[in-house]
């Protein structure tokens, strides 16, 4: 069978592809790994949880503010310098947090703002690439898809690494591994034709003229952004969802179970997609696609299912996720003007992240406040609000020419 049939074959022979991917990936894992990395090193020094909660919040929102920043930076001045000098200065709060964590609380909650705000935002500069790198129509599909599902990757390495990184330099030095882990991958990704190219067609382009300020001041990209939060509710309640259920059936090691499988699911709905694309324009398909993810979560609000089925339910659950966020990425391509496509995707991955810590928060207040039978109604919930928000993107809705970006 010829590689026309799988565009994703001639995505990953694609000059570039596979080498900015996985840096790419190698520059992101801290996003996977702090968490756990920061919650596991106060719990060595002070075993305050309500402490490594704020510290890993603030790590989390300030990263969701830099994304966009940096992206807009990139815009602006190519893609080289932002994501080495912020891979550099990102490594740096991650060893002033690591060594501050057990001494100075408030120097450590700072440095985590910082370590977050200079996060290189790699995620959004690999998909400014994707338009210059593959042909349009079925391999930039695939591109993104393939970009989308490699993303859960990082979700099941990232967790293992900091295990290994504490068995190995201990809880200060693996939080020391985790920004390093970070800008190596930054330092490598750029050192790439690629991202240097896109530097150098930046130089010197400034503003094409007046008009929208910024690319989330247009309309069509906001309606995505807000979409996009809707996908992470879900996805960061299920989080709560498994721990709560792990505890109910006094299952030892289900949530981790559940975690995983979820991924696995995504990994498998990445490769389906990829190898068919879906035919539809993401115009018409984001409202499905938010749709369906939506109800793929419903089975886990059967709590009584038993362990096995819940775990295929878990599974279910995920299949979802990379098509919806492949057409994510691609609408945002075609709405955002090419200027401005870097702080745009940048809009994308905060919204992302602030939908999954909502989703994370809301979870936890109500099965902390109702006890693990809340299990279904989280679910619901949750579920009911991706469905709603995904009918904002409606076709019609959404202006299919961009604006200029000033």
């Amino acid at each position: 069978m010829t590689s026309a049939r799988y565009p994703i074959v001639d995505v990953l022979r694609t000059r570039h592809t596979g080498y900015l991917l996985v840096t790419s990936l190698l520059g992101r894992l801290p996003g996977a790994m702090a968490a756990l990395a920061i919650v596991q090193l106060v719990r060595a020094t002070s075993d305050d949880f309500g402490f490594a909660g704020l510290v890993t919040a603030v790590y989390v929102v300030a990263g969701a503010v830099g994304q966009p920043l940096l992206g807009r930076l990139i815009d602006r001045v190519g893609q080289t310098a932002v994501l080495a000098v912020s891979g550099i200065l990102s490594f740096l709060a991650f060893a002033g947090m690591a060594l501050a964590l057990g001494t100075a609380p408030g120097l450590a909650v700072a440095l985590a703002a910082a370590a977050g705000v200079f996060t290189p935002p790699l995620e959004p500069a690999l998909r400014a690439l994707w338009p210059r790198l593959v042909a349009p129509g079925p391999q930039l599909k695939a591109a993104f898809i393939l970009d989308a599902g490699a993303q859960e990757i990082i979700f099941i390495v990232g967790p293992l690494l900091t295990v290994l990184g504490i068995a190995v330099f201990g809880p200060v030095g693996n939080l020391l591994f985790a920004g390093a882990l970070g800008l190596v991958g930054a330092i490598a990704f750029v050192l790439n034709a690629a991202p240097r190219a896109a530097s150098r067609s930046r130089r010197g382009a400034g503003p094409r003229h007046p008009g929208v300020r910024s690319p989330i001041l247009i309309p069509a990209v906001a309606r995505v952004a807000v979409f996009t939060f809707g996908i992470g509710v879900p996805v960061g309640a299920l989080t709560i969802v498994a721990t709560a259920s792990e505890a109910a059936r006094s299952s030892a090691g289900l949530a981790g179970w559940m975690l995983a499988v979820n991924a696995l699911g995504a990994l498998v709905g990445a490769t389906v997609v990829g190898i068919r694309p879906l035919g539809s324009t993401p115009a018409r398909l984001l409202t499905v696609c938010g749709v369906l993810l939506a109800v793929g979560y419903l089975p886990l609000a059967a709590t009584s299912l038993p362990n096995v089925a819940y775990l295929v339910a878990a599974g279910l659950s995920g299949l979802m996720l990379p098509p919806t966020l492949g057409q994510v990425f691609e609408r945002i391509s075609q709405l955002s003007p090419a200027a401005a496509l870097t702080e745009a995707n940048g809009w994308v991955v905060s919204a992302m992240t602030l939908g999954v810590g909502a989703g994370t928060l809301g979870a936890g207040v109500v099965v902390g406040a109702s006890g693990s039978a809340a299990v279904t109604w989280v679910v619901l919930g949750a579920s009911a609000l991706t469905a709603a928000l995904s009918l904002i993107v409606l076709p019609g809705r959404a202006e299919s020419v961009p604006l200029s970006v000033d």
